[in-house]
């Protein structure tokens, strides 16, 4: 048997590292809210998202479905020409990603600390869906490594945290309030 440990290379292991980090980070939240229950869903939704993103990572899951993509273009004879739909699937990706924020922003707009943290858990998927879509120009600066590290590590970092330290940031705002 394998351990997953032996599989990994430095960039997953950074990969797993700061998801898990975020998606303890949430969980503590989580503990931290009492009962108020619009921060416990908050907080409960964004573990899983990272929690997602953890298993994603272990198990190359964002590359097992561009792989799938990849051998349903071939069968169906379009791979050659699928730079379009995949610059159509970014553009519609940076739209939602965009408005995804946008409403993020005014609808916590009193929450700034909960605010970051979904806007962090937003960049984190439409990472994970850029990943996927897999354009060449793209993943040529994603995985461009600096000593056997690939750049898309900071995405992932920077992301997390936002999840982590907004989520964070949230929670313990309550305290502050009720002081």
């Amino acid at each position: 048997m394998n351990s997953i440990a032996v599989s990994l290379n430095p960039t997953q292991i950074i990969g797993l590292t700061t998801y898990v980090s975020a998606m303890v980070s949430c969980s503590f939240a989580w503990a931290k809210v009492g009962s108020a229950a619009h921060r416990k869903t908050l907080t409960a939704a964004l573990a899983v998202v990272e929690a997602a993103l953890v298993l994603d990572m272990s198990f190359n899951g964002r590359w097992k479905l561009h792989a799938l993509l990849d051998r349903e273009a071939i069968a169906w004879g379009v791979y050659s020409g699928r730079s379009e739909p995949q610059i159509a699937a970014l553009c519609l990706l940076v739209a939602t990603a965009g408005a995804g924020i946008g409403f993020t922003v005014r609808r916590l707009q009193e929450r700034p600390g909960a605010s970051l943290a979904v806007c962090g858990a937003i960049l984190s998927l439409s990472c994970w869906c850029v990943e996927v879509v897999s354009l060449h120009i793209v993943d040529a600066v994603l995985y461009h490594a600096v000593n056997g590290i690939m750049l898309v590590t900071l995405l992932w970092i920077s992301c997390s945290l936002m999840t982590a330290g907004g989520i964070l940031w949230d929670a313990f705002s309550i305290r502050f309030q009720q002081i």
